[in-house]
């Protein structure tokens, strides 16, 4: 490839040893476009090419949570951040989010007898829907809809393979007339370390919206952001243990 020494610049002669011959094929904007990302680089020289057994091998590096599948009113849509992958900002979607409530009584619609003059092209959608008191009512995410109702198909009570509800459940804690003893071990916290603390700490109310958010554990990300300040019960254990200052 030549190129003439002009602003902008302009190419006077390609070759190609591809069928396309002289002409500007996709091998040369390939070209154009790599040497151009070596430039972008500062890279003085060609870069070796390194096969899949001679590049570092990467089972040690931690993975994160992955893509899973999930309702599109539960999307959250957020801006591209270098060295950060958080998803506390960001715009959720409002398609879905309906008015939550019982059905109006079928007879107060007077729907069939407002529209009945109305041809088929004409007519509202709710027409089509049947609404009848003789037609079932099932539960669905928005509330009670009628049975057969896109909203019954499309939207119907979240079924979780984690939770599992008792309806003798005991009382929300914590439970009345209990208390934990006063412990006996005396620390003093530097200022960074009372911070840390300080920040740790929940409110009843704030510990009862975290327990209802993190239902599904490591299916939602609330999971992991409470966990990660923390020692959790996985590594208890491992604290109790803990033997010198070395190993603490």
């Amino acid at each position: 490839m030549k190129f003439e020494d002009c602003y902008p610049v302009e190419i006077t002669e390609v070759e190609c040893s591809c069928v396309a011959g002289t002409v500007l094929c996709n091998h040369s904007v390939a070209l154009l476009y790599q040497t151009a990302h070596y430039s972008a680089l500062n890279l003085t020289a060609v870069p070796p090419v390194l096969s899949c057994t001679e590049s570092e091998q990467s089972w040690h590096k931690p993975r994160t949570m992955g893509v899973k599948p999930g309702r599109v009113r539960d999307m959250v849509f957020v801006s591209a951040r270098p060295k950060q992958r958080t998803v506390g900002n960001g715009v959720r979607s409002k398609s879905y989010k309906a008015v939550q409530g019982d059905l109006p009584d079928p007879d107060v619609l007077r729907v069939a007898e407002v529209y009945q003059d109305f041809a088929a092209d004409l007519a509202p959608l709710i027409t089509t829907m049947a609404i009848s008191a003789d037609v079932p009512v099932v539960e669905s995410t928005f509330g009670t809809v009628q049975e057969g109702s896109p909203i019954a198909l499309q939207h119907p009570l979240p079924v979780s393979r984690v939770i599992i509800r008792h309806v003798d459940a005991p009382p929300p804690l914590p439970l009345d007339n209990y208390h934990l003893e006063p412990t006996c071990v005396q620390f003093v916290c530097s200022h960074q370390q009372q911070l840390e603390l300080e920040c740790l700490s929940t409110t009843l109310e704030q510990s009862r919206k975290i327990e209802v958010a993190t239902r599904e554990q490591s299916e939602t990300t609330e999971w992991h952001d409470v966990r990660r300040p923390r020692i959790t019960s996985s590594r208890f254990r491992e604290v109790c243990h803990v033997k010198g200052s070395n190993s603490a």
